[in-house]
């Protein structure tokens, strides 16, 4: 069972790290871990809470979508592109994500290599204005390692959508707009671990209030941060909180 300072603490994690490009799973799991509670239900949980902030802000772009014409179908059939591989591996393989979660030998070697790949972004250059069905897959083929913790969904797609030369603005909408369906289908997917987690209504309350606001506030700060050419700072991050966690794992 989890506190209600757990599942404060927990909130706080999930809400800053799941937009910025630096493991929302990844942190969840070592956070969990040092508080000596492990729950994917309550996990999920958190993540549906985030990606209701995603809805509220780009809540213009999602409306233009509902328009049904030549150019929205197109790019719905992109996101549709993008989602398809994560969903398809994440179904297959399951119980190996389920296993790295529980490993801190994993998630360093993640955070590491997820760290090199975002400071990478240092050098890539805008040539695209909009992505096509190919950076679409690309983008979707690199969101799957997005599944284990220490690495992350919104950095995969952020990144990849960025070293395939889009636009800042593109390859942060594109990033958001995938994330929807994923995590909603994710939630779906493990309603029985939600059900299951036999939280309190007011912790999970408090939870979800937490986590939504704190990613409100993260996903302003996130497209600043793109905007201003400071992405590939969140690489030297990972790779140092990535070392740490080996030492840590293996002393």
């Amino acid at each position: 069972m989890v506190s209600m300072i757990q599942a404060i603490i927990l909130s706080l994690v999930q809400g800053i790290t799941e937009w910025f490009p630096i493991s929302s799973s990844g942190h969840l799991a070592l956070a969990q871990q040092f508080l000596g509670f492990q729950n994917l239900g309550f996990d999920v949980y958190l993540h549906f809470a985030s990606v209701l902030a995603v809805v509220i802000l780009f809540r213009k772009d999602i409306a233009k979508l509902t328009f049904l014409n030549k150019e929205n179908a197109i790019y719905l059939t992109k996101i549709l592109i993008a989602i398809i591989p994560v969903g398809i591996i994440g179904i297959l393989y399951k119980e190996h994500v389920r296993y790295a979660f529980s490993n801190s030998l994993f998630i360093g070697i993640f955070f590491i290599i997820f760290g090199i790949f975002i400071y990478a972004t240092k050098f890539a250059r805008e040539t695209k204005a909009r992505p096509s069905k190919f950076d679409a897959l690309i983008i979707g083929i690199s969101q799957t390692l997005a599944l284990f913790p220490g690495i992350s969904r919104s950095g995969m797609t952020m990144g990849s959508g960025l070293a395939l030369g889009l636009k800042k603005d593109q390859a942060i909408k594109f990033s958001f707009l995938t994330a929807i369906p994923i995590i909603i289908g994710a939630t779906l997917v493990e309603t029985k671990e939600i059900v299951a987690t036999n939280i309190p209504w007011f912790i999970l309350l408090t939870s979800f209030t937490i986590t939504l606001l704190t990613s409100l506030l993260t996903i302003k700060f996130l497209i600043k941060i793109v905007k201003s050419d400071k992405f590939y700072l969140f690489g030297i991050y990972n790779i140092v909180l990535g070392l740490m966690v080996l030492i840590y794992s293996i002393v």
